[in-house]
């Protein structure tokens, strides 16, 4: 498909002809004529895919190889490093030559950039490819400095020198004082180690090659303007087919907006709802960690162990026999008592008689006053064995005062 958009220009117009052999990965590559000259008055047979044309030849191809026999070479140097600037200059150039002109900008060198100017001849006239290459400059973009090329184009009476040097790809055809590489590495200041002779069918083969690596070439300068312009028919086609493009572009940007508005509303809407719900959850995050907080603190003051059900189980039968308590602590499973009664001892005496009490004593002096004692009384308690009612525990206190039958124990 590629090849089929390049064609080969010399005295003839070509295309590239490939055709498959029984070796594997191996095919032959030729030339197809596919234009010839009839007569003298220009006018030219189309064949294949070729438009006939009077003034000139128009061929469907984007790219057009042009043969050494269709331009004349010259290189110029110019004391200027920025490559906008060199173009400028270029254009300025080129812009009165009374025939068409190419031009390729090479690399700077000491403060000057080369430029190779492709004057073309009347073999190109008429041509309508996008881009004009000239053989040597694709021949010579792989060449190495160290090797000098030479080859046969399509005329074998035509010989063409090509080297790569400092100031880029230069050729010339033999002839004249230049018959040998040698003469022509002489002429152009080029020493070179290695030697490269190429046949018609091997130039036509390499060309094919090259044109893998076409894209390293700068190409700005191998553009056929002439090509891009548009006559006057084309241009009122241009203008009726464009006007219906613009509305129908016009209509579709003003759709797109309206639809993009919509969407945006849209999403600004979901947007202010997820915003609303996403605060409301983390207030409320907020608050639990809030509570959390709380509580934390709260049981860092709480007792390690609260068995007041059971504190209660022992004091009650206290408290029914008068026992008046001001302060009742708690540490794990030692309970201190503070307390007021007619007699402490008596009181010790019931506290010792729950089930599950363990370890009851006073804890520093028993006072007497106004007929009460108040003490301290620090004792065990063991949940599991407060089995003992609370009637039981006071009767059995009566019990032992009736046989007795004398007053408690006084308060020492």
């Amino acid at each position: 498909m590629v090849l089929n958009q390049v064609i080969y220009v010399d005295r003839h117009i070509y295309r590239f002809n490939q055709t498959e052999t029984h070796a594997k990965h191996d095919a032959v590559v030729s030339f197809k004529v596919i234009e010839t000259s009839t007569n003298k008055s220009s006018e030219w047979e189309a064949k294949e895919d070729v438009i006939t044309s009077v003034n000139g030849r128009q061929i469907k191809s984007k790219v057009a190889i042009l043969s050494r026999n269709c331009y004349r070479e010259q290189l110029q140097w110019y004391p200027i490093v920025k490559k906008s600037d060199v173009l400028k200059l270029v254009k300025l150039q080129v812009q009165g030559s009374p025939s068409q002109v190419l031009f390729i900008v090479g690399s700077t060198v000491n403060g000057k950039t080369p430029v190779t100017y492709y004057y073309l001849n009347e073999l190109t006239r008429g041509l309508k490819a996008w881009l004009l290459v000239p053989e040597t400059s694709l021949l010579g973009n792989e060449l190495s400095p160290d090797r000098l090329l030479s080859y046969q184009t399509v005329d074998p009476r035509n010989t063409v020198f090509v080297s790569n040097s400092v100031a880029g790809i230069v050729s010339a055809t033999q002839g004249g004082m230049i018959q040998t590489l040698e003469q022509f590495a002489l002429s152009q200041g080029v020493t070179a180690q290695y030697q490269v002779n190429l046949s018609a069918e091997e130039h036509i083969l390499s060309l094919k090659t090259q044109l893998k690596h076409l894209y390293q070439l700068p190409l700005t300068g191998l553009v056929n303007r002439s090509a891009l312009t548009f006559d006057a028919s084309t241009a009122a086609l241009f203008r009726l087919a464009a006007l219906p493009g613009i509305v129908i572009i016009t209509l579709y940007l003003v759709l797109a907006v309206q639809v993009s508005e919509y969407k945006a509303d849209s999403a600004k809407q979901e947007l202010r709802v997820a915003t609303k719900e996403a605060n409301l959850v983390l207030n409320q995050y907020q608050e639990i960690n809030e509570m959390i907080g709380r509580y934390g603190r709260l049981g860092e003051n709480s007792p390690q162990s609260t068995q007041l059900l059971n504190v209660w189980k022992v004091l009650a039968p206290m408290y029914e026999l008068g026992v008046i308590f001001s302060d009742v602590t708690q540490q794990q499973q030692t309970v201190t008592l503070r307390f007021t009664a007619d007699s402490a001892s008596r009181a010790l005496q019931l506290l010792i008689k729950q089930g599950g009490v363990t370890n009851a004593k006073f804890v520093g002096s028993v006072r007497r006053q106004s007929n009460m004692d108040a003490a301290t009384v620090q004792f065990e308690l063991s949940a599991n064995k407060l089995s003992l009612p609370v009637e039981d525990a006071i009767e059995s206190v009566k019990m032992i005062d009736r046989e007795k039958d004398k007053p408690l124990l006084e308060t020492p």
